[in-house]
């Protein structure tokens, strides 16, 4: 009889998710099934969170309401570095059983995760009208914020969640690249293209540009004030 921890969890289910042993195409499938697994449960996480964040925003709160989204930013950020760090699981895998793997997979790629994909198309579409809705009614501009940090010290922090959750998204792209490069090698073209190629194009993306924006802003204005001066500062705008 089950436990009433199994019936919450639902662990019947849960683990009839992956293949019986006596199926496996080979032992280490069992690992790639259950990582994998794992990160698109760590990715509807994110996606919960990230939509928790967007109504915290949208709501007529006003900023009480920036606590309570900056604790969301870390808990996403926390959940990003254990999808990051669970990464070197599959390091342990030889390039000859992820072959053998690579029959089950068929023409399955990570690029087709209803995870991975949601996790890039949210920023712009759910996350961001929300944050700059919350910022137009403040009345505190992006510059404002980030001319004077300290003194928009909330605001600052919230922001710089958002480049947190930027930033480890990139950061996981080129985690999973080098996994790639370990397991078949750094030329060789996968389903949906060359990965070197495939890495600079996703590279070029902002998810929150206006935040990456609004630091040249900042330095271009900074470095010409310098220059004015007569002063060198390295930069040049």
């Amino acid at each position: 009889m089950a436990t009433d921890y199994e019936k919450y969890i639902r662990t019947e289910e849960l683990l009839g998710l992956q293949k019986s042993p006596e199926s496996l195409t080979c032992h280490d499938e069992m690992q790639f099934q259950v990582v994998h697994q794992a990160h698109e449960l760590y990715m509807k996480l994110i996606a919960h969170e990230l939509e928790f964040l967007s109504k915290c925003l949208a709501a007529p709160a006003g900023l009480e309401a920036v606590p309570r989204a900056v604790s969301t930013l870390g808990r996403i950020a926390k959940t990003q570095r254990v999808l990051m760090q669970s990464i070197e699981l599959l390091d342990t895998m030889a390039p000859s059983d992820y072959m053998i793997v690579r029959t089950g997979l068929g023409r399955g790629s990570g690029q087709e995760s209803p995870g991975f994909r949601t996790m890039l198309k949210l920023p712009g579409e759910v996350v961001w009208p929300a944050v700059s809705g919350f910022l137009a009614r403040t009345g505190v501009t992006l510059r404002q914020i980030y001319d004077e940090p300290h003194a928009h010290h909330a605001l600052f922090q919230l922001l710089e969640g958002l480049v947190d959750y930027d930033q480890l998204l990139q950061m996981w792209r080129q985690r999973h690249l080098m996994l790639v490069y370990r397991i078949i090698g750094t030329g060789t073209p996968s389903l949906k293209g060359k990965h070197s190629d495939l890495l600079a194009q996703g590279m070029k993306t902002r998810f929150f540009p206006a935040l990456w924006d609004v630091r040249d802003d900042i330095y271009g204005d900074w470095t010409a004030a310098q220059e004015a001066k007569g002063k060198q500062t390295g930069y040049h705008g």
